[in-house]
């Protein structure tokens, strides 16, 4: 009888706690995830997330409040620099290993994973292919050229997309977009589409950090705020810009079916520890 008793009350504390989540906005996140750079949305109950280059090959399973729930390990990969994910209409995950802070990595590469494997087994191996820039001739490429860094993967309409971040000096905003096809990612052919620019102030502010889509819409992510994108024929068109009211270090985003969206920032000494946000999507 007491173990039922003290059953029935652990039962209600756990669903006081997430009632009481359900009105939260921001949640603390494990120090497991202080570089937390890539995040994606599961059945609208789920995150998947892993940390920045440097560290384990880790995928972390966690819930919409931001706790951890397992953990699987990718054992055929190393975290070179993992920048962010995001999955297709088939069940597969797919992660950019192409941080290139410097322009000289001359072995980017995106991996393919089973999510279904991810939340039933402690580890899995991943599909690797390889990831170029056309355009890129020297490595490193020469300051005033270096457009050739990037933390945004998106799946939109049979493809992936990939947004670079713009390191040149001086700094002039420009960000390449660059797609293709998931059944020809064995011959990685990547195309350049279009080229924006988010902003000429500095890649601190004006440089893409995370993207992901809803409705047709590509959301690309900055340090201080979400720009939406909507395409048109090879033109991406800016439809509209939500500024943040502080500056972080915003470094993964998500969004569930209905429209939440889920953003999560690094750990900084000066910006803050690392959290997840939610926001509705207006």
């Amino acid at each position: 009888m007491k173990n039922r008793l003290v059953h029935c009350f652990l039962l209600m504390f756990v669903l006081n706690q997430n009632a009481q989540a359900q009105h939260k906005k921001s949640f603390r996140l494990s120090p497991k995830l202080q570089e937390i750079s890539g995040l994606e949305c599961i059945g609208d109950s789920l995150l998947l997330a892993h940390n920045d280059g440097g560290n384990e090959p880790i995928i972390y399973v966690l819930n919409l409040f931001g706790t951890i729930l397992k953990e699987c390990r990718v054992y055929n990969a190393k975290n070179t620099d993992w920048e962010d994910l995001t999955k297709d209409n088939s069940g597969n995950l797919y992660i950019a290993d192409i941080g290139n802070n410097e322009n000289k990595r001359k072995k980017l590469r995106v991996l393919k994973l089973s999510i279904n494997e991810i939340l039933t087994k402690d580890s899995v191996s991943a599909e690797i292919y390889p990831f170029s820039y056309p355009e890129q001739t020297e490595f490193p490429a020469l300051p005033e050229n270096r457009y050739f860094d990037a933390e945004s993967l998106v799946y939109q309409n049979d493809s992936l997309w990939i947004f670079t971040k713009c390191r040149t000096t001086p700094f002039d905003g420009k960000c390449f977009v660059y797609a293709i096809d998931v059944q020809n990612l064995s011959r990685g052919d990547w195309k350049k589409t279009s080229e924006l620019i988010p902003g000429t102030k500095s890649w601190t502010k004006d440089s893409f950090t995370a993207a992901t889509s809803y409705n047709e819409l590509f959301l690309c992510l900055t340090y201080n705020r979400l720009i939406y994108y909507s395409k048109h024929g090879e033109t991406l068109l800016k439809t509209k810009s939500k500024r943040f009211n502080k500056y972080k270090q915003r470094e993964s985003v998500a969004v569930t079916s209905t429209g939440a969206i889920y953003i999560a920032n690094e750990r900084n000494w000066l910006l803050g520890k690392q959290r997840l946000r939610r926001y509705k999507n207006e």
